[in-house]
């Protein structure tokens, strides 16, 4: 079956057009920014090469957004017309601080605009195409080369790639350097280029159809008598010699196009459903987006000494170990067994898994944002049975938490953010099970204790959250909610059942008035005021997703239920509009497609709500 017909690839890569909120869904109060942040490019499943439009738009290097945290997008003049073809890029993430969209390609004529608007704009999964001016552009990747075809209207054209490129181009942002540029020609249809780029060296290797001269940062091949030009670029973060095997491939365009349409089907194959072509075409499109990360870089590694395992952007971990990754453990062995091996490997190296892994040397970029979101990973997908040596992931997990820079949880029994403290204390209780499976009772006592010091952040009188703390993205009441190891123990402590129930209500907005979404950028004022209702997010963001579930715990089902179908029916439809907010390299995405289940993985167990 041919899944790919109902993929929106587009879907998400615009300002959020959702439909009219009724019911509870009118209850939610959204906090972070309007859009989806996607981009449309040319990938396979996981692909670490992708080719996508660029404009130098925020985050994805594609569309008119400038950096945005709430309400609706800024956008800035001229954000609609493309500078080129650009490679790798952030998938529905927010302000990352690295961009990528390296090695811009542009074909042009001598004297065309810089900027062009792209007119008949398509795409399907694998596949881009537009007409700039004349000029047809077709984009299709494999898992480690970009496809690049232009056909020109007249002769006398060219085809342009700048080295220089790092990020994105927007008003107020200043494009980051690319260091140690070194460009050389390898023979008459083939430039390599070597730099280093967020501590990381890069090494590129481009070979087109026709001849080439170098100009500068940038490779130009000119066609002359010709009307069409072929193009493949690779990247490889190893060596030269890599990115020019990964480039001396025998496909053709068309047979690379055609194998990555049959790569998308085999992994949409994994989920059938039974609905109407819209709700298809909401399902799929929201799984497309859910497969674009992490990247398979295997064989790449610049962190530990591997030919192996080697996968990236787990650009916001904080989100994907919720559903994202649960999702691939669900579907795909075999990517699964690579993610394990690769976390395992960067907690040895480092001696912790950060909470954000990608082409970058700042492995500790975003630690403020939660703790130990690798570990709940790893404990995800051993219960899930993806093979994985136990003994040697409680290693990992020991040296993480008993890690130098987590001594205020471990040794004073108070962090900066009561979030890292629930993080950390059900991370602990979750090894110490598995510890005590293992009969390795030493490391079980150690974890233990620490097990329950989630106690220490909650007030018993008001059964939330302590206000004495900084919480990320949201408050306390949008992290009040999560499920914990010992449900039993944290209704308790909220007054039983009936009073769990009662303080979820007031959250989800039961007998609220409804909300006014803020939608001015330039104003967070209304943002600051919304957030003292302390409601739902609405799946704007991730922060509290998992919330609704909780309801279950309480014997309220009936709630699940209704919150759970308010979310799909108002805060996902089609088109560019179709998401609710950042897609966080597919966490918001995945959740919808739990929604369709029906269900939610509760993280670090076998436990499905």
């Amino acid at each position: 079956m041919d899944y790919c017909k109902y993929v929106n690839v587009f879907q998400g890569c615009g300002e959020y057009d959702l439909p009219k909120r009724e019911g509870i869904a009118a209850k939610w109060f959204f906090i972070k920014a309007g859009c989806g942040n996607t981009s449309p490019a040319a990938m396979v499943p996981y692909g670490a090469m992708s080719a996508a439009p660029f404009s130098g738009g925020y985050p994805t290097g594609y569309g008119n957004h400038k950096i945005n945290t709430h309400s609706k997008p800024q956008k800035f003049d001229g954000g609609e017309k493309l500078r080129g073809f650009a490679h790798i890029q952030q998938s529905g993430t927010g302000t990352m601080g690295y961009y990528y969209n390296y090695a811009v390609v542009t074909p042009l004529y001598d004297g065309s605009e810089t900027l062009r608007l792209p007119e008949n704009e398509a795409a399907e999964p694998g596949y881009y195409t537009c007409v700039l001016d004349d000029i047809k552009c077709e984009l299709t990747a494999s898992l480690r080369t970009a496809y690049h075809r232009y056909t020109f209207g007249k002769e006398g054209g060219k085809v342009k790639v700048d080295f220089t490129n790092n990020g994105i181009i927007i008003p107020d942002y200043e494009l980051k350097t690319v260091e140690n540029l070194e460009i050389k020609k390898y023979d008459e249809t083939t430039v390599l280029a070597s730099a280093k780029i967020e501590g990381v060296d890069i090494f590129f290797a481009v070979k087109g159809d026709t001849k080439f001269t170098i100009d500068g940062g940038c490779a130009v091949f000119e066609l002359k008598d010709k009307k069409s030009a072929e193009l493949t670029v690779a990247i490889s973060l190893r060596s030269l010699e890599n990115a020019l095997k990964f480039v001396n491939i025998s496909k053709s365009f068309d047979e690379a196009k055609a194998d990555a349409r049959e790569k998308w089907n085999e992994r949409f194959a994994t989920i059938k459903i039974e609905a109407d072509d819209e709700i298809k075409e909401i399902f799929y499109s929201n799984f497309y987006h859910s497969l674009v990360k992490p990247a398979d870089w295997s064989g790449e590694s610049f962190i530990y000494d591997s030919d192996g395992a080697f996968i990236l952007d787990f650009s916001t971990l904080w989100d994907m170990y919720k559903t994202q990754l649960p999702l691939i453990f669900m579907t795909d062995k075999e990517m699964s067994e690579k993610i394990v091996e690769t976390l395992l490997r960067v907690g040895e190296e480092l001696g912790q898994i950060p909470n954000s892994l990608g082409i970058t040397d700042k492995y500790l970029l975003h630690s403020t944002q939660a703790r130990m979101l690798g570990v709940y990973a790893l404990l995800t997908a051993y219960r899930y049975g993806i093979e994985i040596d136990p003994d040697r992931m409680l290693k990992v997990i020991e040296t993480d938490v008993f890690a130098d820079n987590k001594t205020d949880f471990t040794v004073d029994g108070k962090c900066g953010s009561n979030t890292w403290m629930l993080d950390m204390a059900d991370c602990c209780a979750l090894a110490a099970q598995l510890a005590k499976e293992r009969g390795n009772d030493t490391l079980c006592d150690r974890l233990t204790p620490l097990a329950l010091q989630w106690k220490n952040v909650y007030n018993p009188e008001t059964g939330l959250l302590n206000e004495d703390s900084e919480y990320y993205e949201g408050t306390l009441y949008n992290y009040s909610f999560r499920q914990m190891v010992d449900m039993d123990a944290r209704i308790a402590l909220a007054g039983g059942k009936e009073n769990f129930a009662k303080l979820m209500d007031k959250f989800f907005g039961y007998g609220q008035p409804d909300t006014v979404l803020p939608v001015d950028p330039l104003n967070y004022e209304p943002v600051r005021e919304g957030m003292k209702l302390g409601r739902f997010e609405g799946f704007n963001n991730e922060s509290d997703t998992e919330a609704p579930f909780s309801y279950v715990y309480a014997d309220r089902h009936d709630r699940v239920c209704e919150i759970i179908r308010g979310g799909m029916k108002y805060m996902f439809t089609t088109g560019s509009g179709g998401l609710p907010g950042n897609n966080d390299s597919g966490a918001l995405s995945s959740y919808y497609v739990f929604m369709a289940f029906g269900l939610f993985p509760v993280a670090g167990q076998d436990l499905f709500l």
